[in-house]
């Protein structure tokens, strides 16, 4: 007997391309069979010829263990949030490790290790100012402790320390490379001369033979100049470097207010006005800032979310356009478990993905939607038993309706930024069934994805 089918589904696979109706049984937290015949099984998910994709991936958030944040993932139909990006490490990721192991999540974990949180570690708490030499070699050995312990990769957030120089980005990079894991890269500005800042991180591949990846294009580049940024980008591929990149479904960002993303000049180099800014959450929930809000805020209430309404929406699909552009959601940030969502992609991107990219724009198929969720994060991120439904890989399972998927969530002056969406029927983490009818049924399945083994591909092997 297995422990659970999931029946009458047509699976999509995303490695050979293709759609079969089948049925998928799982035994022990994998695909034990994908067939057209009948099983006894102890539970049946009837999909009731409905859509059974491997479970998404999240390739960029920010979740670390908060369980409101990790059920809006979830039912999203997210089975694995890859966490730590933009430079935010753990400050202890043993430690993180065995709690989540004992408690369980309820979905799969994978960490990254943060520079940020590195640089302050090894004693440098000024976010203008350079590393020392020998704060480096700090920072370098505390890296190759974590990257041993689990982590599987390294990320930087330059927008949010603009001290970081060449000798700090270079020196831990070749460390990641040595592992062979993925560099992720929040570039140090947007707009126009995040251009230039693209480039730093291009160059950063091609000295130090790291595999970087590219964070959230729509919010960098969804100001006209996308285009530009996307040829950058797929030269620096086609030349043979190890470059890939990852998009949300919004260009209005959000962001603790008081980093140095909102330092002065920032409205200027944005083109806009106070009043662009709205708060999720605080003492201004709700509400468009002013000058004295704005003023109040950087100084009283620094860690708290500012939403900076701004872009061209009209470029987010261009992103796509790319082969190797996988879907990242940037949720969690600094949502909690009290306030699980601080901007809408927190409860929507997934389903916002495929419903604008697939069913209403028509812009990819949706075998290339599903792909760009799971086989090309898992294969990314060095995670072989993921990303594709098959005997012996890891039983996540993600069913949807593509006629009913939809997402629902808004930004806070317009209403819940935590709406559920429609269309995600069940998911299903490493065998135990968690979500139905957007109901929680399981929130202890989800286990911490270690990697000190695992090898990242190189992004020519997306193409």
């Amino acid at each position: 007997m297995y422990d659970i089918a999931v029946m009458n589904g047509i699976v999509i696979d995303p490695k050979n391309r293709r759609l079969t109706a089948a049925n998928v049984y799982c035994r022990d937290g994998k695909i034990a069979e994908i067939s057209r015949e009948i099983r006894e099984s102890a539970k049946v998910i009837n999909a009731g010829g409905r859509y059974v994709s491997p479970g998404f991936i999240d390739i960029h958030a920010h979740i670390e263990g908060k369980k409101r944040c990790g059920a809006l993932l979830c039912q999203q139909g997210v089975t694995t949030a890859v966490n730590g990006n933009c430079g935010n490490g753990l400050d202890d990721y043993p430690g993180f490790f065995r709690a989540m192991d004992k408690s369980g999540f309820i979905i799969n974990q994978v960490e990254l290790s943060g520079a940020s949180t590195l640089r302050q570690k090894a004693g440098q708490l000024d976010r203008y100012a350079p590393m020392t030499a020998a704060q480096i070699d700090i920072a370098n050995g505390l890296l190759q402790e974590e990257l041993q312990a689990g982590t599987a990769g390294l990320s930087f957030g330059l927008e949010y320390m603009p001290g970081t120089d060449r000798e700090e980005l270079y020196t831990l990079s070749r460390t990641a490379a040595r592992y062979g894991k993925p560099v992720t890269v929040h570039i140090r500005c947007d707009l126009s001369p995040g251009l230039d800042a693209l480039v730093e991180v291009i160059e950063l591949s091609r000295f130090t033979g790291a595999g970087v990846q590219v964070s959230h294009a729509a919010y960098q580049f969804g100001f006209g100049m996308m285009r530009q940024a996307l040829d950058i980008i797929d030269n620096a591929v086609s030349e043979g470097l190890d470059v890939s990149c990852d998009s949300g479904m919004y260009t209005s960002f959000g962001t603790r207010i008081g980093s140095a993303v909102f330092d002065d000049g920032c409205l200027e180099n944005w083109h806009c006005s106070y009043d662009a800014i709205v708060m999720p959450a605080g003492k201004y929930a709700g509400q468009r800032l002013d000058r004295e809000s704005f003023e109040d805020l950087r100084k009283n209430f620094p860690h708290d979310t500012a939403i900076v309404l701004i872009g061209a929406p009209a470029e987010i699909p261009m992103a796509f356009e790319l082969p190797y552009m996988m879907v990242g959601s940037d949720a969690g940030g600094d949502a909690s478990d009290t306030l699980g969502a601080v901007h809408p992609q927190d409860a929507a991107t997934f389903p916002r993905f495929i419903r604008q990219m697939v069913v209403e724009q028509k812009k990819l198929t949706l075998i290339d939607a599903v792909s760009r969720m799971t086989i090309l994060p898992a294969q990314r991120m060095g995670l072989s038993k993921k990303g594709c439904l098959s005997p012996g890989n890891d039983a996540d399972i993600t069913v949807f309706d593509l006629a009913a998927i939809r997402d629902n969530a808004v930004f806070p002056h317009q209403g819940r930024m935590d709406a559920l969406p429609d269309g995600i029927c069940a998911v299903v983490v490493n065998g135990k069934a968690v979500i139905e009818d957007k109901r929680i049924i399981n929130d202890t399945a989800g286990k911490i994805c270690y990697s000190p083994n695992n090898t990242c591909y190189r992004s020519s092997s997306f193409l």
